[in-house]
């Protein structure tokens, strides 16, 4: 039994009841909850699971079976499609269809947060390297300024281009990086396209 994942599909279910920690428990008990809120830390840490009578309490608040709360979603890529083309089609959905499309959009979510969590712990990790490097090799006054102007960029598309500016800009960061680093080769005909193609949108208008 994999306690912490267990933890992290609870969580979502008190998320997507949008519950606190005490209001959730009162939920599961049906009985106050008021200074009980560490009894679901410790499910959603990891540290310790609920008992069967309570993971059957939390599966019914969330619409979701105990098998889910236990092992994940069970529901393969093709089936999910298929449930989506019914959701399309406004079908009916049977009980047991609605439970796996429930158990779907709860991994959809625990999977979000894990991506961000992870990209979250690696940039920081990045700029603390290059803060490192830069307390090391100080800038010079023009280097400074290269920089200063680099990221008062970064933050005009950021804050006021449109969303298309700013993945190109991201992109094309990215590219020029991989390509200084020796991992991917370059391609005019792939990358200057996109580089007019961004710098063709300037100047920079207000996102919608």
């Amino acid at each position: 039994m994999d306690k912490k994942a267990i933890g992290s599909r609870i969580r979502a279910v008190r998320l997507r009841l949008g519950l606190s920690m005490e209001e959730f428990i009162e939920r599961i008990d049906n009985k106050p909850g008021k200074g009980r809120s560490g009894t679901v830390n410790n499910w959603e840490s990891g540290k310790n699971a609920p008992n069967k009578q309570r993971l059957k309490r939390i599966a019914e608040l969330g619409g979701v079976s105990v098998e889910y709360l236990i092992n994940g979603s069970q529901l393969s890529v093709a089936n999910l499609k298929k449930l989506a083309e019914k959701l399309k089609k406004e079908d009916q959905l049977t009980n047991e269809e609605i439970t796996k499309a429930n158990e779907a959009l709860l991994d959809a979510k625990i999977f979000g947060k894990t991506l961000f969590d992870s990209t979250n712990q690696k940039a920081t990790v990045k700029l603390k390297k290059q803060q490192q490097i830069i307390d090391e090799h100080p800038l010079n006054p023009f280097d400074r300024d290269l920089y200063a102007d680099f990221v008062a960029l970064f933050n005009l598309l950021r804050l006021t281009g449109s969303e298309q500016q700013y993945i190109s800009f991201s992109t094309l960061i990215n590219f020029m990086f991989r390509i200084a680093n020796g991992n991917m080769e370059y391609d005019k005909e792939d990358l200057l396209p996109n580089i007019d193609k961004l710098l063709s949108s300037f100047p920079i208008k207000k996102r919608e």
